[in-house]
């Protein structure tokens, strides 16, 4: 259960429950500009490297070291010893397993990602990696089932306008 998901504490004051929200979308708007810079910096960067592969891998090592660091500062409990696998709960190690394929599948995206700003502009691949919400309604009705994450018309009508709105950028580009 994600930290979104736990329900409140008893004696909770409610102004500090309306701090961890202010807190949520500072961190949200954080994360979209990095995101934002993000790309602009890997265009930037990639015209000295012999490959895009030189990118992503410096990449991926700098948010290695970053995670490690707030790890370090924060240490979340629970400490797990992961060199003790056989001795943690089932659920744990499924936890684990989940969040090992979704950094296989998050460092792909970002090899990806890469190689298309070094082959395309990136005022147009930003825009097509956008689209993620449309591929993520698809994907978490299929592998999540529509009872946990409530797939609405709504939420369907915004995903496809910003598709339609990157096929908008793609298309101005080309005339």
């Amino acid at each position: 259960m994600s930290r979104a998901e736990m329900p409140s504490q008893e004696g909770t004051r409610a102004g500090e429950v309306e701090r961890r929200k202010v807190a949520g979308y500072l961190f949200g708007i954080l994360t979209a500009a990095c995101w934002a810079t993000s790309p602009i910096l890997i265009r930037k960067g990639l015209v000295g490297l012999p490959s895009p592969l030189w990118g992503v891998t410096v990449g991926l090592i700098s948010a290695t070291a970053i995670y490690v660091l707030w790890l370090v500062v924060r240490r979340p409990p629970p400490h797990l010893n992961l060199l003790a696998w056989d001795r943690l709960k089932r659920p744990i190690r499924v936890a684990i397993g989940f969040q090992v394929l979704a950094g296989l599948v998050s460092a792909l995206g970002s090899l990806g990602r890469t190689i298309a700003i070094d082959i395309a502009p990136v005022v147009v691949v930003v825009p097509l990696v956008q689209t993620t919400s449309l591929w993520t309604i698809v994907f978490a009705s299929l592998m999540l089932g529509r009872h946990v994450d409530r797939v609405t018309p709504k939420l369907v009508l915004g995903a496809v306008l910003v598709v339609a709105g990157a096929a908008l950028v793609i298309v101005g580009q080309s005339a």
